[in-house]
């Protein structure tokens, strides 16, 4: 009777990937280089402004005009993604607190402030106050506030990477866990194990991210210009939507 080793060769095969994926780096976040998303799928490497992006909410920042005195911080929804520069007329004004804004008007089409009217000759006007309320306008009721100018800007930290993995400890263990579990069980290598991690993590910190209450909100001049008032990380999505993860060590 001749019995067939079917056990030593599917051990050395389990030891062979598990030695394999012990070896593997898997780099998970908002990355230049090319990498993979949630799904799985291929995705190009985040532009520069987005990496930037996530530097700024991942560790905080202090943002200070340069080349000008002011930073232009848009109140109004028409003055996102523009400069004062692109509103003809627009004049400052000061608020008895000390803030700039920069606003625009129907009746002042900007330039030097008005000066005021000169003394009359005639008589004063003998009718009673009270008549032609109609004709009066309130001071101010037309200006649109659409900037204040400020000398610097502080972002408060909003960890989602770092914060994301050390709120998420028994999440990860799990992850690895099954992702070992299918090596020994179900056949799968290493390779396999690494990209089953890697897309769990990467959506792991997603979710994570959805979540407004792990971030400190936003402030409410941010809130008035936002799609997204109660979400200090979401407004398009492209942040969230970047977090992806690479392989080093397969080969």
């Amino acid at each position: 009777m001749t019995i067939e080793d079917t056990a030593t060769p599917e051990l050395e095969r389990i030891k062979k990937e598990l030695t394999k994926l012990s070896s593997v780096q898997i780099h998970i976040g908002i990355q230049g280089s090319s990498g993979y998303g949630a799904g799985g799928e291929g995705r190009e490497g985040a532009p520069a402004d987005i990496i930037t992006i996530a530097n700024v909410h991942e560790f905080g920042a202090t943002i200070k005009a340069k080349n000008v005195k002011y930073l232009a911080i848009p109140i109004a929804k028409k003055a996102i993604g523009k400069s004062p520069l692109d509103f003809p007329g627009l004049f400052f004004l000061r608020t008895l607190e000390g803030y700039l804004y920069g606003c625009i008007s129907k009746e002042r089409k900007g330039g030097a402030p008005r000066q005021p009217a000169k003394p009359s000759d005639k008589e004063p006007d003998k009718k009673k106050p009270g008549k032609n309320k109609k004709r009066q306008k309130k001071k101010n009721d037309d200006i649109e506030f659409l900037f204040i100018l400020m000398e610097s800007v502080n972002i408060p930290e909003r960890s989602f990477i770092r914060a994301g993995y050390d709120n998420n400890q028994k999440a990860l263990e799990e992850i690895a866990y099954d992702a070992v579990s299918k090596i020994i069980f179900e056949g799968a290598d290493a390779e396999m194990a690494a990209h089953r991690i890697g897309m769990k993590v990467v959506g792991m910190i997603q979710e994570y991210i959805n979540q407004p209450f792990n971030f400190k909100p936003k402030s409410k001049i941010t809130k008035a210009t936002t799609n997204w008032p109660d979400n200090p990380l979401i407004e398009t999505g492209r942040l969230r939507n970047s977090v992806t993860y690479s392989i080093e060590g397969l080969d």
